[in-house]
């Protein structure tokens, strides 16, 4: 087959770029480590026998006259020449090695080649591996579009021809199902090279970018590729796992199912115009959108899960089917849904959750949409099995939107969308989603409170408000309730008339608000349970205010004074959480003697017996002292058997955690406590407790570690917002948490992550250079105590220069080719600092106040520091590197924080010269994050830069800058070329750097 005479070619010419590395590296190794040089020109004698089999190869391709088009002909012609040189200069230094001491060896070595010579040939060598990652994207992508027989049967000849590569695998194995055709083919052109598993993991990721960078420039149809049902099945449900989030499902299923016999009204008919609802008639009509509004707490929510629920257990079809159905005539149905959630995850709040929890259900009712929608994706997986590139909040909108449109074309689409108030983000951008959804032929049905932008955009579709129209389900509810109490049926005998007419003035006082009747229900039935009289009941529900607000302000007063301190701290534990906190993981936060259990218990040898019988304890406390205004959700993932957190402790409502961030209800809270009580060094313990527990050699394995990463995280995290008088605990703490974990750590120390990892020689010997060094774990966690801001602790381990010793080179290790080539080139230090400045988060909140104390500290924002990778920079340098990679894609909140931390450097004497910002910008280019993103998992920060940057003007920041050293006020922003007006408006800055500052100067001033 052509295909495979043309997979030879490449095999061949990789050869000679992995010869050629080898052979690079060893003329470097020369000068660095010239007592191992003989052996390892030995080495390279011996393995030249491949070299000139690849070299014949590519010769007989060459001189051939057959029909080779002319890419494999150009690419073999200048691999042969490249072959051949390296063979000559062997050939020369044979020659003159014979009879010869090593120095003199070593002296013709360098006669030979020099230098110059050397770059020429690492140029070459590049040009090569580009050349061939396009050929091979070229030649594997349209394989993967012919038959499924041919492609099996080039596997086959792979399989004949290299019997020796396990990988390949077996025609009949499921191996075909989960390997991608690409990856089989590169493990037959990588078979038996030296650096087999590094070229292969580079050229995947190069032809994986190829892919990408094809799609942005044409966008191609993925959909023509050829796989097996089988194949295509398999990858189907692999992107959709990767769209798909933990905490999915977890909003739905903590919305409270609706009351028995409750709105059944939904459905009534609309005869003759008499309903005011005409929601089923809107269901079955054209009609685009739908809007149900309401108070807070008047049942929106559990409106939405009502009608998106099942009939019954023995339908899988939801309440709203039946009646899509007549909309959707022939045509197939099919509806997804997202319900947003002020206070769980930030994900659930978001566009973004709501791209991934709509995304996840079309895909799954329309899997064959995949390959249109995201193209490139798809073709990366069938290829390779993986695509790195991290789903970006813009592609995931631009996937929503052609899987809209490709859907709404051959189907019928309804989409759900529940809570739109509670989106964290400009609702305008939500509004005009919405509108967007609707330009479709699909329908929408939105539920939010009656906000002013709401009412604006639409006022002119069908609407419902739940207040109008909940009098009957509210005195239903009442009713059911009252009639399942037994003192209740015992107190209707005694008082008829006030039992009978008690349920309607409920329901009066209402006011369509449901959450308020459930919280007044449980009051009066508590009362009957007292033995109330009927003045009691009486004075009772006239004293419970109508208004939410009031209400929780009167359950609040109403707590046991005995508890009332407790409960108070227990509100501000729970407020403190981003996400909901485990019943675990609040019963140690909430223990008195807190510190003293987190280091001195070894959470895995307590009992199961004991840990359930705390879980049990914490929830009897949060009933008793919290008047249900907190509550336990049962656990929604499966618990592990012998580490059960017991579920999440959740606000009765959102309206409650609003009430509770109101300064008055802070105050008064504040009130209740008769010592300071800090909720930060508590949930740092707490976390600290669950981290041992994941820690232990019989847990480190898959989800596992992520527990045990998730806890120290989260530890460290909390100990950032411990307030200044936790100091000596914090340092307790976290003295403590590094004896204990900080070997386990998985954030080990690594320079700047390379945007072109493939194509420079600088990443290739950073990684390398790094396996030269032993590294000293307690000190990196100082860095990791930076990077999650722990102020204290940073102030009291930091030294006067601000400076970490995390390394050293380590004598006994022998230098690797690649290694000694990297020492050679880069004079590395004897010791690896690092400058705590350049590890601060700058997008965090606490940033400003970390950078200050260290500069007070006495840390130097000009002082160089020589690193791996032939750099000495600043921490200034990398400081400025990280404000122009976040400021250029960030939101105005994260930006204010940025422009504060700017300020303080620059208030402490950091450079503003050309030279400076030059040298920032080319660190934020070349860099696919900043530094101190390489101590946590990526996925945990928002604002990693996943998208290539464009050129940020020098003119502009430098200007910016000045500006800011004389005006505290101002911003730091950053600006582009195209976006500028005025001298910094041409294609790149090509003066010198004095000759820049001067013209920025001049503009300045």
């Amino acid at each position: 087959m052509a295909e495979l005479a043309a997979l030879g070619v490449a095999a061949s010419v990789l050869q000679v770029v992995d010869y050629g590395t080898r052979f690079l590296t060893t003329l470097y190794q020369v000068r660095q480590s010239k007592h191992d040089f003989l052996n390892n020109l030995q080495n390279l004698h011996s393995s030249s026998s491949n070299l000139r089999d690849a070299q014949h190869e590519l010769q007989t391709i060459c001189h051939s006259r057959s029909n080779t088009d002319a890419a494999i002909s150009s690419l073999a012609k200048k691999s042969e020449a490249i072959a051949k040189e390296m063979l000559d200069s062997l050939k020369r230094i044979e020659e003159n090695s014979h009879g010869r001491k090593r120095d003199a060896v070593i002296k013709t070595w360098l006669t030979i080649l020099k230098e110059d010579k050397l770059k020429g040939l690492e140029g070459r060598l590049t040009e090569v591996k580009a050349d061939l990652t396009f050929y091979l994207s070229v030649n594997l992508r349209a394989t993967a579009r012919e038959t499924l027989e041919n492609q099996m049967q080039l596997l086959q000849e792979m399989r004949d021809m290299r019997i020796d590569i396990k990988a390949i695998g077996d025609a009949s194995s499921t191996n075909e199902v989960q390997a991608g055709f690409g990856s089989l083919a590169m493990e037959y052109l990588t078979g038996g090279l030296h650096e087999r598993q590094k070229l292969k993991s580079e050229f995947i990721d190069a032809l994986i970018a190829r892919i990408h960078i094809s799609e942005a420039r044409a966008p191609s149809d993925s959909s023509t590729i050829q796989l097996s049902p089988q194949r295509r099945q398999y990858l189907e449900q692999v992107f959709i796992s990767r769209i798909r989030y933990d905490t999915i499902q977890e909003r739905e299923l903590t919305i409270k199912e609706a009351h028995k016999g409750t709105f059944r009204w939904i459905f009534n008919d609309n005869n003759a115009g008499t309903s005011p609802i005409g929601f089923k008639e809107w269901l079955a009509s054209e009609g685009s959108l739908y809007w149900i509004t309401g108070k807070p707490g008047s049942g929106k929510s559990t409106l939405m899960k009502y009608l998106l629920q099942p009939v019954d257990t023995s339908s899988s079809e939801n309440r709203c089917h039946e009646y899509l159905q007549q909309w959707a005539g022939d045509q197939r149905l099919t509806i997804a849904a997202f319900h947003f959630w002020a206070i769980g995850s930030d994900i659930q709040a978001s566009k973004e959750g709501l791209f991934r929890t709509l995304l996840v259900q079309l895909f799954h009712a329309h899997p064959d949409v995949i390959p249109l929608v995201a193209s490139s994706r798809w073709e990366a997986l069938c290829l390779f099995n993986e695509d790195p590139k991290r789903l970006s909040q813009e592609e995931l909108a631009d996937i929503f939107r052609h899987a809209v449109k490709y859907i709404s074309s051959q189907a019928k689409l309804a989409l759900f969308i529940d809570g739109l108030d509670e989106f964290d983000g400009d609702c305008n951008a939500l509004i005009s989603l919405v509108q967007k959804c609707i330009a479709s032929p699909i329908k929408v049905c939105i539920s939010s409170r009656p906000w002013t932008e709401f009412e604006n955009a639409f006022r002119e579709y069908p609407r419902l408000k739940m207040e109008d129209i909940t009098y009957d389900d509210i005195t239903k509810y009442v009713v059911s309730k009252f009639e399942s109490n037994s003192q209740f049926a015992r107190f209707q005998k005694l008082h008829p008339q006030f039992a009978s007419a008690l349920s309607h003035s409920i329901a009066d006082k209402a006011s369509g608000v449901f959450l308020w009747v459930t919280i007044v229900v449980a009051s009066l039935l508590a009362g009957m349970m007292a033995g109330d009289r009927v003045e009691d009941l009486e004075s009772r529900l006239n004293l419970l205010p109508s208004e939410m607000d009031d209400l929780y302000g009167r359950m609040v007063e109403t707590i046991d004074p005995l508890y009332r301190e407790h409960a108070a701290q227990l509100f501000r534990l729970v407020s403190a959480c981003k996400v909901p906190p485990s019943l675990r993981i609040l019963w140690y936060a909430d223990e008195v003697r807190f510190l003293d259990r987190a280091i001195d218990e070894d959470p895995s040898a307590v009992p199961l017996e004991e840990v359930m019988g705390r879980l049990e304890d914490m929830r009897l406390r949060i009933v008793s002292r919290c008047r249900g205004l907190l509550e336990v959700q049962r656990a929604l993932n499966e618990q592990h058997p012998v580490k059960p957190d017991g579920g999440n402790v959740v606000y009765l409502h959102r309206t409650f955690a609003k009430f509770l961030r109101r300064p008055d209800t802070q105050q008064r809270l504040d009130s209740c406590l008769t010592t300071p009580y800090d909720s930060g060094i508590r949930f740092s313990a707490a976390y600290t407790s669950l981290a041992k527990l994941w820690m232990r050699p019989d847990a480190q394995s898959g989800t596992v570690i992520h527990r045990f990463q998730f806890h120290l995280n989260e530890s460290l995290n909390h100990a950032g917002d411990a307030l200044p008088s936790s100091r000596c605990e914090v340092i307790r703490l976290m003295d403590h948490l590094r004896e204990e974990c900080a070997s386990l750590c998985r954030y080990k120390y690594k320079e700047n992550n390379f945007r072109d990892p493939g194509g420079t020689w600088q990443s290739k010997l950073t990684g390398i250079g790094l396996k030269n060094y032993c590294f000293d774990a307690k000190e990196e966690f100082l860095c990791l105590a930076t990077v999650f801001c722990v102020g204290e602790y940073v102030r009291a381990k930091a030294d006067q220069r601000g400076l970490v010793m995390v390394a050293k080179r380590d004598p006994n290790k022998e230098p690797s080719k690649l290694g000694a080539l990297g020492w050679r080139l880069q004079g590395n230090p004897e010791l690896l600092r690092i400058p705590l400045l350049s590890l601060v988060p700058l997008t965090d909140i606490r940033s400003a106040s970390v950078i200050k104390l260290l500069l007070d500290k006495g840390a130097k924002p000009n002082k160089a520091i020589k690193q791996i990778g032939y750099r000495r920079t600043t921490a200034w340098e990398e400081l400025l590197a990280g404000a122009i990679s976040i400021i250029e894609r960030s939101i105005e909140e994260v930006n204010s924080h940025v422009t504060e931390c700017v300020h303080l450097m620059l208030e402490r004497g950091a450079k503003v010269t050309a030279g400076t910002v030059q040298k920032a910008i080319r660190i934020s280019k070349e860099c696919v994050m900043p530094r101190h993103l390489t101590w946590m998992p990526v996925s945990q920060h928002p604002y990693v830069a996943y998208s290539v940057h464009r050129n940020a003007s020098l003119g502009s920041i430098y200007v910016q800058l000045k500006v800011m050293k004389k005006d505290r006020e101002a911003p730091f922003r950053v600006t582009y070329p195209e976006e500028s007006l005025g001298w910094w408006q041409w294609n790149g800055l090509t003066s010198t750097a004095n000759e820049q500052q001067k013209t920025a100067l001049r503009c300045y001033e």
